[in-house]
Order: C-alpha cells, then structure tokens, then sequence
C-alpha cells in the first residue's frame, strides 16, 4: 500500500526550496517585463544544438512549433491535422507518394519568401544522419525523395506507408529558409534561426532558457504578447514558489502542489489530458544473454502486480493521473475501454517470484530523471515489499537521454510510450517499439510484425483492427508494463487571462495564443 507522510514531505519542499533559491541562477530574477510572458518548465529546453529543429534528437520540440511552422498544424482539441503552410494535401494509393500544395503568401522572420524549395532542403536537412534528428532512423526507410513539382507545389515521394508521418511534419518539423541556412551553415542556424512562426529568435543558454519575440503578423494567429520566454527549472517546489512570486507566469506542476494552487485565489489549474502513458520498462530484456531475473516473464508480471496504481495515482499524483490497461490512448483507433490495468496483488507477485526461483527475491535497480523521482520511490517501495529490492539511481535530463539513446542502463526504467498520442497506433507505437528508433530500449518480433503490418491500415475500420493487434502484442509480451495515463496540471499566475494546453500534446505550447489580462502589464 502507498503510505502518506505529508509531513515529511512538505518539510523536505520547505528545504528544498530554501537550498535551491541560494543555488539556482534562475530564482531571485525580476518580475517579466512588460509584454513578457515567462514559463517554467523541468523538462530540459533544448536536446537539440541552440535552436536548430533538425538536431532535436527527444524530448519535447517546443521551439519547432514556437519560432517554426510546419506543412501542417493541430489545434487545441489535437482531433484532427489542419492546415498550416501547406493549404491542402493529397496522399496517393499505397502511399506513393504525399502531394502539398503551399500558401504563397507567407515570409520567414528575414523577408525571403517561403516556397517549395524551402520544403525540399527542410525535409532533406532533416534526413541528414550526422545532425541526428529524431525521425531520421524511421524517415530514411521510408521518404525515398522530396520532389518540387512547382513553385509552391512539392511532392515528397514514399518507399511505404507512414500512417504517423503528418503528425510527426507538425510535432518537430519546421520548415527553414534554404538561401540563409545555406549562407549561414549549420553552426551558424543554431546560434540565429530564422523560421516563419509567430515567435521570432532573440537569444538563449543552452540547457537554460530561451526567448523569442512575437512577429507583428502571422498567417495563423498573430500573438499579442510582446515577448515570451522558457526557463529551465527541474526542482518541482522552486518553480511553485517563483510562480507565486510572481517571477514566471506559467510552469508545469506536480500532483502534490495542486493541493496548493487550488488554494491560492490568485492561481489556477490548466490540465493538458491524456498526454503521455508512464510505463515501467525491463532494460534488461535488451542484453538477452546477461542473466537476469527479468527475462522470465512470471517476474515481470509479478513487478507489475507489486504496483499499487490506484494508490501512486490517487495519493502521490493527486488524481493527475489514472491506472490504465490498454496501450491505446482514448483518441487512438482501436481503443478497448473494457482492457484492464493489471490488479494490485502482492501475494500473487511473490508466488510467481517463488515459482520463478526467487522465493526470497532479488537486487536491482532503477534508472529515473529528478522530476519522477517522487512517485518511482512509491513504487519501488512496493516492489521492495515483495522482494524486488530496488536501488533508485538518479540522472539529469540530458544524461538519461543520452544513456538511454546507446542502451547504457541495466534492470529498470521509466518510460513514457506515447506522446501526444495519435489516431493510428502503428505510429504511436513505432518510437518506442521499432528496434531502428532511437526511443526503442527493446522491443519483440511480434510487436514490429504488429506495427508494420498496421502502418498500411487507411480506413477506419483498418486502423481499429491494427490498434488491436498492435496492443495485444505489446501487452502479451510484458516486455513493459503499463501504468498510468498522464494529465499535466499547469498553473497559471494572476497576470494570464487565457491559455489552453492542447488536447492529449506534448508539449503544450500554442504560446502566441497567450492573452494578458491587461494588454502589456
């Protein structure tokens, strides 16, 4: 069971935060200025070189969707691609190929003029290994060539289906101006990036902060704020406490600390729903001839029966959170509400430990980043109740990323296995369980097999019956085990009068939809 102890824990956010206001650079700052909005985030800002979108390599892109657009766009209820340059689009039979047709009337932030061209270099920069952009691995199998049919008509020709393809062109892919990256190089682009978004660049720290300007007018929406900047804060009770010092406007925020915004008449809750599936991953499953407990598939059903869901969900995160079964999201086709999360049942872990040969249990450890700390230590204390004895080891963003990435950890993890989850489950489900994909820690034959038959599926009814499959093959093999579906609370300081985290996206941004609640305070 999850044991409260309140006490302990506000006394530990007490000194936390009084350590921290000496230690971190980005407490004591002044309020924002006029105009300017500043959000606190603990996700790290970058994992990507300054702010060049084609070295982002994980995490959440959100300066690709700030001072860059892409082809297409998702808007608040994240139900549907919409358009954005691209006014309309065409996919051909067998996913020959995937026909856009651009807007003519849209400038990057230094006046050269958007066109097909600048589509073509975008997405071959995107594909070029050494800047190891996320979806190189996956988009190198499947773009076979960027075709410029036209001034503002480009075809981008395909060597197989790709149901995920659009939602990845708006997740991390903006569109850069071909004449000033190639003037400028690589190098050069991440110091000054020039997009056409409704932000424009002004300067940053790598892994600290990063500041943008609203342009005065923008195709899609024209922000009107005048400036809006992202700090990097990963302590959880640091970025409350500068929320309600009025230091930043927005930060996202832990389920314990709802308690506290809710009570606070000058603060206010925002959740960004269903926008991520927390799984436990067995790392170990990845080097198959290194013994361990965890390739007997009893032991990892009886980890996850050692897990209280209900308990962790309800007590530790506040309700921001809730048990779920399915590797299917709500909005993904192929969805069964009736699949169940595995049950909490200590006494049956320990009996298949036992049947296993582990009656008395075993060591291990677990891998996490600082801002899940505080719920991995629930549940470890849970697997620790049934004997599976487990070391938490903890690691900055940027170095979890990087030993995740060249399979550096051994026994446990925690995972996410869907961001922003979408329609098809062959493309929620090909980051995490195609072997080529840099967020692949392992994954099994019947599971690609799933995936890659389901990414042809087009019809509704194809893509249902492919989320099935593709679901039951990832919850037969126990190669993780599922645990939560994610809502981020955010809260909003006194001075924002509007803003929405998207539906089930992250990360939430849509930042020049920001309003004030007196213009410029």
């Amino acid at each position: 069971m999850v044991r409260r102890k309140n006490h302990r824990f506000w006394w530990v956010c007490l000194l936390s935060s009084i350590i921290l206001s000496a230690l971190n650079p980005a407490l004591g700052t002044a309020a924002p200025a006029k105009g300017e909005v500043v959000f606190a985030t603990s996700s790290p800002n970058f994992f990507q070189v300054g702010g060049d979108p084609a070295t982002h390599t994980s995490g959440f892109p959100v300066l690709a969707r700030t001072i860059f657009d892409s082809l297409v766009y998702v808007g608040q209820k994240s139900d549907k691609i919409l358009p954005s340059l691209a006014k309309s689009w065409k996919i051909a039979p067998n996913w020959k190929y995937i026909e856009f047709s651009l807007r003519d009337d849209v400038t990057f932030h230094n006046g050269d003029k958007f066109t097909a061209e600048d589509v073509k270099f975008s997405i071959e920069t995107y594909l070029r290994k050494e800047l190891k952009y996320l979806f190189t691995p996956l988009w190198s199998r499947n773009i076979e060539r960027v075709e410029v049919v036209g001034p503002y008509l480009v075809r981008i020709h395909m060597k197989g289906p790709d149901p995920g393809f659009l939602g990845r062109l708006w997740w991390s892919t903006g569109m850069m101006p071909k004449k000033y990256r190639e003037q400028v190089g690589d190098k050069g682009f991440a110091e000054k990036p020039i997009g056409t978004g409704p932000f424009k660049w002004v300067e940053y720290k790598q892994d600290n902060y990063w500041k943008v300007e609203a342009v005065k007018r923008h195709f899609r929406h024209t922000p009107v704020i005048k400036t809006f900047k992202m700090v990097y804060v990963p302590d959880h009770s640091t970025r409350l406490a500068m929320l309600k010092a009025g230091e930043v406007d927005i930060t996202n925020v832990i389920g314990p600390h709802t308690v506290e915004v809710k009570a606070d008449p000058n603060l206010r809750l925002e959740l960004g729903k269903y926008t991520s599936l927390t799984a436990l991953t067995f790392a170990d499953l990845t080097f198959p001839k290194e013994p361990s407990p965890f390739h007997d598939i009893r032991v990892r059903e009886a980890a996850s029966l050692a897990i209280d869901r209900q308990g962790i969900t309800q007590k530790i995160l506040f309700g921001m959170a809730e048990p779920y079964g399915d590797f299917c999201s709500p909005i993904t086709m192929g969805h069964d509400p009736t699949i169940k999360p595995d049950p909490y049942n200590p006494e049956r872990a320990k009996k298949l430990l036992a049947e296993a040969g582990y009656p008395k249990g075993f060591d291990t450890v677990i891998t996490v980043t600082p801002e899940s700390r505080y719920w991995v230590e629930a549940m470890v204390s849970n697997l620790n109740a049934v004997g599976i004895r487990t070391k938490i080891e903890v690691m900055e963003g940027g170095s979890y990323v990087q030993g995740f990435i060249t399979k550096k950890f051994k026994g446990l993890l925690q995972q996410a296995l869907w961001y922003h989850a979408e329609v098809s489950a062959a493309a929620d489900a090909s980051d995490h369980f195609l072997s080529y994909m840099p967020w692949c820690y392992n994954t099994t034959p019947e599971i690609q097999k799933a995936i890659v038959e389901g990414s042809s599926a087009i019809t509704d009814e194809e893509l249902k019956v492919a989320g099935a499959k593709i679901s039951k093959a990832i919850r037969e093999s126990r190669n993780k085990a599922l645990l939560w579906a994610n809502h981020i609370p955010y809260a909003l300081g006194p001075r924002i009068e509007y803003w929405e985290p998207e539906i089930g996206a992250i990360p939430a941004s849509g930042f020049e939809m920001i309003r004030l609640k007196k213009p410029f305070q």
